[in-house]
């Protein structure tokens, strides 16, 4: 009696999960800082002095990581088993084994991340005539608006890892008969083994980042007065970018896999219709696809203001230094493919097909 499929193969060691996302992550923070000093001296000869003095760390980076496939492992062993049959089967499959694949990375959606700053302090001193007015600000800022932002990554494959088809040998029962067993498809290949995932992107990363800095100083003194207004900026923007998609995984390295042995005794009508021993792979590196936008948009708006104004036979000083860094980059990397690994193996299995004559004999 025949037997419909045999079934030994498709078996699993120390494979990556796939990542899949569907839909949005979205960063969008908001600061709005004013601090706002005023010193006003209304009677003759006096002073009046205004002092602000700032130090400001606002950290708004993002790190968004969506739809990334699990690295493969190592060392792992996938095999199908052995079988030996003596009657006819519709398909015997001991083949599609894997072992240490990095998991395919799929996302489709949208990754935002929109930080806005606005900073504005204010410093006003005002004096009366024979007066005098100081007015002192200092700024101290550090605004870091950077985003690393990474979606679709197939994982790495593993290294040391084997996935083998089992052997495969079929007996035909049916010596010296014309009524031989057959077999329909022997499959013993489709092994792989350290190969990278898979990564695909579909829709937008988007990182738009804003900085509005507008310090403001001002002394306005009277008749036969003095005014001085210093004001100092140290000030430090990031709103780098690194921007990541649709990257296909790196193969392993020193991985094998290989298909398993078939080996076909049969009378002279027996036979199979399909025999595959192929079909096997180690140590690829994953595709990489891509489809959709990577928007970096950056705005930094600086605009301090100092100013000094005295009235007749009087004195005005307005001292302004900025020490300003402003970094605007951008990394942005999309579809591209993994790279294969090295001392790899990637064999077919051998075939024989041994023919009976025996029947020339009865």
């Amino acid at each position: 009696m025949g037997i419909a499929s045999i079934e030994s193969g498709a078996n699993t060691a120390g494979n990556g999960g796939d990542g899949h996302f569907y839909g949005g992550i979205i960063h969008a923070s908001l600061l709005i800082y004013e601090p706002i000093n005023i010193s006003v001296s209304a009677g003759y000869g006096a002073v009046a002095l205004a002092s602000q003095s700032n130090n400001l760390n606002v950290d708004q980076s993002a790190f968004q990581m969506a739809g990334v496939g699990g690295d493969g492992g190592n060392d792992n062993l996938a095999s199908g088993g052995n079988v030996t049959s003596s009657s006819g089967s519709g398909v015997i499959a001991s083949g599609d084994n894997s072992a240490g694949n990095g998991g395919s990375g799929y996302f489709s959606g949208a990754i935002v991340d929109a930080p806005v700053v606005i900073y504005h302090p204010i410093n006003i001193a005002l004096a009366s005539p024979g007066g005098s007015a100081h007015a002192s600000q200092s700024n101290t800022v550090d605004i870091d608006q950077s985003a690393t932002q990474i979606a679709g990554v197939g994982g790495s494959g593993g290294h040391g890892n084997v996935a083998a088809g089992g052997s495969v040998i079929t007996l035909d029962p049916s010596w010296g008969s014309s009524n031989g067993g057959s077999v329909f498809g022997v499959h013993t290949g489709g092994t792989e083994a350290g190969n990278g995932g898979d990564g695909v992107f579909y829709g937008e990363l988007v990182h738009t980042s804003v900085v509005v800095y507008n310090p403001i100083n001002i002394a306005i003194a009277g008749y036969g007065s003095s005014a001085y207004a210093v004001q100092i900026n140290d000030v430090s923007v990031d709103q780098s970018a690194i921007q990541i998609a649709g990257i296909g995984g790196h193969g392993g390295s020193d991985n094998a896999a290989a298909g398993g042995h078939a080996s076909l005794l049969s009378h002279l009508w027996g036979g199979s219709d399909t025999i595959a021993t192929g079909s096997n792979s180690a140590g690829n590196g994953g595709n990489g696809y891509f489809a959709g936008s990577l928007i970096d948009v950056s705005v930094a708006i600086y605009a301090p203001i100092n100013i000094a104004i005295a009235g007749p036979h009087s004195t005005a000083v307005a001292d302004q230094v900025n020490n300003v860094h402003i970094d605007q980059s951008a990394i942005q990397i999309a579809g591209v493919g993994g790279d294969g690994g090295t001392g790899n193996l990637a064999l077919g299995g051998d075939f024989a097909h041994l023919l009976s004559d025996l029947h020339l004999l009865a």
